[in-house]
């Protein structure tokens, strides 16, 4: 029998959903969001009661998402909540969630200003947890590739940066260009865009006469397909960096091929062994909905599992109770095995998340380049640059 607030008290347990709507990480955050709703009901629920989803738009918008948080914990009584692809939402949600206490786990935030206010106050900020990586995650494994193969065994020097502007990118762009510092890496070009840049080829026309040998790209909140279509249509220097369009299929669609050898970083939803459970879970993802998971699809899936799990090991939806039992969290899901630090991180290293590189080919498929134990294909340069 499941002890509960307002969630436990229906026939159904509530876990409320915020997303960006009518964008790629949002449609993977709310595919794998239902996904994982039909598995655990047609499995018998949680703890005998069937899951029901609330979802809510936070239009990519701080104040709309967190209006949205509030009205899921006050009208809609949800027992947690899961979601956004924007580390500004999430800030502002966190922000209300000390107020209203209804836990959340963030599945698209990668911003460690999240899991500092946990670590500054937990009494007041324990009810966030992160099922994702973070911005040290992301800049140590990028900085990794570019140091570790790009320079040691391309011979590669020379950086040039372009960057949208946001906050999560402010926490990774600084690390990354240290690594590449210490690495003997020099940047000769810095660009940031806006938000709204639908033109890119100024700034990529300048980049490539800057004297760099490649470029490092970061982007979440923009459809990042816009610039690598018109990256390939000028022969663009090679790129590599997190660019968070350009996990799902649907991208090279969008770029018109121009995406070949654009490298990528593994964002929690690639079809590689990173559990046991994973090819299987990408293969009837792809089937299901006739694209390729986003960043945010596996970590969504994985934290309504991880919520389900919590929640039959304590008995309970009450926050403080749910909160110690997903403190212990022990669980391994379709993109990592998932344990929780102090500040409420995930856990990242060898035995729990593994995040590498990847890189469009010629024919629109896609391969592991990076790390060594998970690789499927070697590196290659974009077809006009030899």
């Amino acid at each position: 029998m499941l002890v509960g607030h307002g969630a436990a008290a229906q026939d159904t347990v509530k876990i409320g959903i915020i997303a960006p709507f009518n964008t790629p990480p949002g449609e993977g955050l709310l595919n794998s969001a239902r996904m994982a709703a039909e598995d655990i009901n047609a499995a018998g629920g949680i703890g005998g009661k069937q899951l029901e989803l609330v979802i809510a738009n936070d239009e990519y918008k701080a104040d709309v998402g967190a209006n949205a948080y509030k009205k899921l914990a006050l009208s809609d009584k949800v027992a947690a909540v899961v979601g956004t692809a924007s580390s500004g939402v999430s800030m502002a949600i966190v922000d209300q969630m000390a107020r209203y206490r209804v836990p959340m786990i963030s599945t698209g935030a990668a911003t460690l200003q999240l899991s500092e206010k946990v670590q500054q106050d937990p009494e007041r900020y324990k009810y966030w947890f992160r099922v994702m990586h973070n911005t040290d995650n992301i800049a140590n494994s990028i900085g990794d590739w570019i140091v570790n193969y790009l320079h040691k065994e391309k011979g590669y020097d020379k950086a040039a940066i372009l960057v949208e502007n946001a906050v999560w990118a402010q926490g990774v762009l600084p690390i990354i260009k240290k690594l590449m510092k210490d690495g003997g890496i020099s940047v000769v070009a810095e660009e940031t865009f806006d938000l709204d840049t639908k033109d890119f080829k100024p700034l990529l026309s300048k980049i490539n006469n800057s004297g760099a040998q490649f470029i490092l790209d970061l982007s979440s909140h923009v459809d990042g397909a816009i610039y690598v279509k018109q990256w390939g249509e000028l022969k663009g220097l090679p790129m590599v960096g997190l660019n968070a369009s350009g996990t799902s299929s649907r991208f090279w669609k969008d770029t018109d091929g121009n995406a070949v050898s654009h490298v990528d970083l593994i964002q929690g939803s690639y079809r590689a062994a990173l559990t046991p459970k994973t090819v299987e879970w990408y293969d009837r993802y792809v089937q299901k909905f006739t694209v390729s998971p986003d960043y945010t699809s596996g970590y969504t899936y994985d934290a309504l599992f991880i919520l389900k799990d919590a929640i039959e090991r304590g008995k309970s939806t009450k926050p403080d109770d749910l909160v110690k039992v997903l403190e212990a969290t022990d669980y391994t899901g379709v993109a990592a095995r998932w344990a929780f630090e102090s500040n409420h991180n995930s856990k990242f290293g060898p035995g729990y998340r593994v995040m590498g590189m990847t890189q469009w080919r010629p024919d629109g498929s896609r391969e592991v380049i990076w790390p060594e134990d998970i690789k499927t294909g070697e590196y290659i340069s974009p077809p006009w640059h030899k």
